[in-house]
């Protein structure tokens, strides 16, 4: 009978989290499986390769943040409120998971689908956005029934402003002073007369990406 494994998947992550952290992303085996304390061997028991190892810790990186910009959202009935929670539930999670932050930068999504091969985590990654992007889609209806640039209008003012913020301070200290940067320029985004809205952002919904 196989002994049972001594490292579960979260705790490879983990290490390999600890080692870009200190590190950046040239990370090695050796080096995680130092920070992991266990043999090379325990990391190829369940990962492939370095490559899959960093893949998988970006997308729990991103998933970690989603579930926290989504729940921003949640707790507030009035669409433009939960805009605005959305928009600083970036910082906030920039400054209290300092690493999983760094993490967010390992890859852009649509340049990790350039060299994915099929299977099943290259769905995942192609899949990544949908709840995120099904959020926005549904407040900017609800905020803007009657605008076009709804959808553009929301991705500006919640994501793509907020993260262009705060992705030059990732790893460090957060100053204070960054959530109500972030909160004034959502705000200045989202009341703008809709004639003078940027024009729509090509991207995807993922601060990663």
């Amino acid at each position: 009978m196989p002994r049972p494994s001594r490292f579960t998947t979260d705790d490879v992550l983990d290490a390999a989290l600890q080692s870009i952290a200190e590190k950046g992303r040239d990370v090695t085996i050796s080096m995680i499986a130092d920070h992991l304390g266990g043999p090379v061997g325990s990391i190829y028991h369940r990962f492939e390769s370095r490559d899959e190892i960093l893949v998988r810790l970006w997308l729990r990186c991103v998933r970690r943040f989603q579930a926290a910009f989504i729940s921003a959202a949640e707790d507030n009935d009035d669409p433009f409120e939960a805009l605005l929670a959305c928009a600083v539930s970036i910082p906030r999670f920039c400054a209290e998971h300092p690493a999983e932050a760094v993490g967010l930068t390992l890859y852009r999504q649509e340049r990790l689908l350039a060299t994915l091969p099929s299977g099943a985590l290259r769905d995942e990654v192609a899949g990544m956005n949908i709840d995120v992007m099904e959020l926005m889609t549904t407040l900017a209806r609800r905020q803007y029934p009657d605008a076009r640039d709804a959808v553009e209008r929301v991705d500006l003012a919640i994501r793509v402003i907020p993260y262009g913020i705060v992705r030059g301070l990732l790893g460090g200290p957060i100053p204070a002073l960054i959530e109500p940067a972030v909160i004034a320029a959502a705000k200045a985004v989202l009341s703008a007369d809709t004639t003078t809205t940027p024009p729509p952002h090509s991207g995807s919904a993922s601060p990663a990406s």
